[in-house]
């Protein structure tokens, strides 16, 4: 449990934790591997969930495409995916709950960051169409940290940040390693339930302070 009394601020993970980005992201693997001639991978959303752009594209062209560059495959990834996060078209990905939880924790007075490993061109715009982005005071990338989010690097940065002890914050996290990550850095941790972390969710549940199947399930934030 978390005594929330204690908490004066909050990170949350984007894609998986606010955001329902499972299925962009399904239908950006079906489009890239068919245009190989390739189905998806077996384990292959779990091998990069945790991992920013380019750490995926280095995996995939290592174990799956060992004849082209990285960074072509970063490009074409951004092609397929950035109209997909477009504005007029985020709000319908966020989770139900979501966007009322951010706003309730904002009003109760906690300072709120977005740690992602995504980067602004995809997350500003969600946040823009959810009428969220205005009520987070920062948001901290992997890129940022220099380390993927299996390590407590983001969550340090993202406590700094928010000028609160990482004692003093909450970390929703869909992702089971980015949720011990997070613990390591003596944060309090919710595990959000999401449909790509099922191999994962016993374990996340072992560990975490608080197990989410639904954010509108948060109390005392969430009365919806």
């Amino acid at each position: 449990m978390i005594d929330w009394n204690l908490i004066r601020a909050a990170v949350f993970d984007l894609d998986g934790t606010l955001i329902d980005s499972s299925q962009i992201w399904k239908e950006v693997d079906e489009e890239f591997f068919s245009r190989r001639g390739m189905a998806v991978p077996v384990g292959y959303t779990d091998e990069i969930a945790h991992l920013g752009f380019a750490e995926s594209a280095a995996l995939t062209v290592r174990k799956y495409l060992p004849r082209e560059r990285a960074a072509d495959v970063v490009e074409e990834w951004r092609a397929l995916s950035l109209s997909k996060y477009r504005a007029e078209e985020g709000a319908k990905y966020f989770k139900p709950g979501a966007v009322q939880l951010v706003g309730a924790m904002r009003a109760a007075g906690l300072r709120l960051c977005v740690a992602t490993a995504s980067s602004p061109e995809f997350f500003l715009p969600i946040l823009r169409a959810g009428g969220v982005d205005g009520l987070f005071d920062d948001f901290v990338t992997v890129a940022d940290a220099g380390k993927n989010k299996s390590f407590p690097d983001i969550f340090c940065r993202s406590a700094r940040s928010l000028d609160v002890p990482t004692a003093a914050c909450a970390a929703f996290e869909d992702n089971g390693k980015a949720l011990s990550a997070a613990k390591s850095a003596g944060m309090r941790t919710c595990a959000v339930y999401d449909g790509q972390s099922d191999a994962a969710w016993q374990a996340m549940c072992a560990e975490a302070d608080l197990v989410l199947y639904d954010l509108r399930a948060c109390a005392p934030f969430c009365k919806l």
